[in-house]
């Protein structure tokens, strides 16, 4: 076998393979985005963003594959290599291994405060209590000139069960995390929770907690404490984020 035979042949299988991931990146947005994990990885405003990357993967691979069997490619000298290959394949590789799913309790890294970033924004003081959810009422919260303001006021909110030494066996926080463009910039919020309860419920547990509001003492500083009536397990909601 001459040498630019043997070049042309390489330039062939690595042309195929770059046809074979466009094609593996298209068919696995594609998938993400018919089961609706799409949303385990990004705010679903930018949904349309996956469509158009969708396409545009498939266009790329049949336009390089009609390069491939072109009569006119033997004269072309453009061609990607081996090492670039693995590249662009790897981040489709950890995609097929990684099963798709979205953040709980073990992405919690640094605790959860009782006045987090990422809730700032315009308050639903005006909504239902019953209809509020984590982000609602720590905007709430934040907007309040004093943690007594939501005394007496019932709460019915869900989300997954953060526990950190210092809390009491009767202490938890109901958490959720936000998400405004993608997980990159997922942050966890809570709200903390006193419940007899507490104990049956292990860490990432998800959980409906019914009750009021009490402004206490929690974790040395003076907060409002939703006091559960109820506390029951449920299963991850179809959207676990929550979008400021």
């Amino acid at each position: 076998m001459s040498a630019e035979h043997q070049h042309h042949s390489q330039i062939d299988e690595a042309t195929w393979a770059k046809s074979l991931i466009l094609f593996g990146m298209g068919i696995y947005l594609a998938v993400l985005i018919f089961t609706g994990n799409l949303a385990n990885y990004i705010n679903l405003r930018f949904a349309w963003l996956a469509y158009v990357g969708t396409a545009l993967f498939f266009l790329l691979a049949l336009a390089n594959l009609y390069a491939c069997l072109s009569p006119r490619r033997a004269h072309s000298h453009h061609h990607i290599g081996w090492d670039s290959l693995l590249i662009v394949a790897f981040p489709l590789l950890l995609a097929l291994l990684i099963p798709s799913r979205s953040l709980g309790v073990e992405a919690v890294s640094g605790g959860i405060g009782l006045s987090p970033v990422g809730v700032e924004g315009v308050a639903s003081l005006n909504r239902n209590p019953l209809d509020r959810n984590i982000l609602d009422w720590l905007r709430a919260f934040n907007r309040a000139s004093t943690p007594a303001a939501f005394n007496g006021q019932p709460v019915d909110v869900s989300g997954f069960v953060y526990r950190e030494p210092r809390m009491g066996a009767d202490e938890f926080m109901v958490s959720r995390f936000t998400m405004s463009c993608c997980v990159a910039d997922a942050y966890p919020i809570g709200m903390p929770v006193r419940s007899g309860a507490a104990s049956d419920f292990a860490p990432g547990a998800w959980v409906r907690v019914r009750g009021e509001v009490l402004a206490d003492l929690f974790g040395g500083e003076f907060a409002p404490i939703v006091l559960a009536d109820a506390v029951d397990s449920i299963e991850e909601p179809a959207q676990p984020y929550l979008y400021p």
